[in-house]
């Protein structure tokens, strides 16, 4: 997978999961139609190619899992497509340390373009 594809696939991957993630409706397409589903985020499948959403991994299923699970999956004709549960989001405070950062400022400019100091 190209730099490009991997980043059209993890943007179109990212979309799937939050609209599902928000959305009765989204899920219920993407677990009876996936095809269509992908399609909707961006994500071209080849025809002839099945799709199983996976709701649970052996391995941690983290994105480089997926992004493997891909790949292999359209050579082999058969992609797991693994829809993990909606991450439960916590509504206490937070501190002033964690305001601090993750409110930007400091010495990066968060920008991570080639000038940037950060990368």
């Amino acid at each position: 997978m190209t730099r490009e594809e991997r980043s059209k696939f993890i943007h179109g991957y990212s979309k799937l999961l939050t609209g599902a993630w928000a959305d009765e409706k989204a899920m219920a397409q993407l677990t009876s139609n996936p095809g269509a589903a992908l399609q909707t985020a961006g994500l071209d499948v080849p025809t002839g190619v099945v799709i199983n959403v996976k709701t649970e991994m052996g391995t941690s299923g983290d994105l480089s899992d997926q992004i493997r699970l891909w790949e292999s999956g359209l050579k082999s004709g058969s992609i797991d497509l693994y829809v993990p549960a909606a991450p439960q989001l916590s509504d206490s405070d937070l501190s002033d340390a964690q305001l601090e950062s993750v409110a930007g400022g400091g010495d990066c400019c968060c920008s991570c373009c080639p000038c940037c100091s950060c990368t």
